[in-house]
């Protein structure tokens, strides 16, 4: 009798262990499962992005660059910069852009020379980006702003 009860409670206590097994794989495969699911609250999927963002970005050269940037559905975009008290005043550019893999970075690339220009998207704003795709610090880094109208 005591080796049937034995018996027994071993195979109950390998049933458990097995049982544990499979839910440690499962639980290991919902959580590859879920990141492999992509983020949807980018800047791209999540915000309004579509319109018209202006402001006066900084000038080596000059007081300002009054700018506004136009962004539109289709993945086109016009830009119009104002250098202010210079001699040749406005410059114009129009071209498409495409976003970072990420969602967050909109590349504006001239259709005429093919020069890009960085902006990172936020809630109702563009930031202007270096060439390499990162945030303008220092004491100037509020002023590369654009808001949107």
């Amino acid at each position: 009798m005591k080796k049937l009860l034995i018996l027994i409670s071993c195979l109950f206590l390998i049933a458990s262990c097995k049982n544990n097994k499979t839910l440690e794989n499962k639980d290991v495969e919902e959580k590859t499962e879920m990141e492999q699911v992509p983020d949807m609250h980018t800047s791209e999927i999540a915000l309004d992005w579509q319109g018209t963002y202006s402001g006066v970005l900084p000038c080596a050269d000059c007081e300002g660059i009054k700018t506004e940037v136009i962004l539109r559905d289709d993945s086109s975009y016009k830009i119009k910069r104002v250098y202010m008290n210079k001699d040749v005043t406005v410059v114009e550019e129009s071209g498409n852009f495409k976003w970072t893999d990420d969602g967050g970075t909109v590349i504006l690339t001239n259709n005429e020379n093919g020069t890009t220009t960085l902006f990172k998207v936020g809630e109702n704003h563009l930031r202007q980006l270096d060439m390499e795709g990162k945030l303008i610090d220092g004491d100037m880094t509020e002023m590369y702003v654009l808001q949107k109208n």
